[in-house]
């Protein structure tokens, strides 16, 4: 079996944790965990992909990302805080 797939199947399975976290979580705070832990997940298969495949681009793509995910934690983290009494 190549690496890549395997690899990728491997972060595609670990990616359903965060989806019941976000789906059943209670709270806004369970959900934002399931979000942020979700980008991590995202982040790493195109970092995975790009180091197996050789495609330099999706490096600058999951950097991207994975600064556009923090930016977007950080915000929703504000809007929680801010709304919870």
């Amino acid at each position: 079996m190549n690496v890549l797939v395997l690899v990728e199947v491997l972060l595609g399975l670990s990616a359903i944790p965060p989806f019941l976290a976000i789906w059943r979580g209670p709270s806004l705070w369970d959900r934002l965990v399931g979000v942020n832990s979700l980008n991590l997940r995202v982040t790493l298969f195109l970092a995975a992909h790009a180091a197996f495949s050789g495609h330099g681009l999706l490096l600058d793509v999951a950097l991207a990302y994975a600064i556009l995910g923090f930016l977007g934690t950080v915000l929703l983290a504000r809007f929680g805080e801010r709304g919870e009494h």
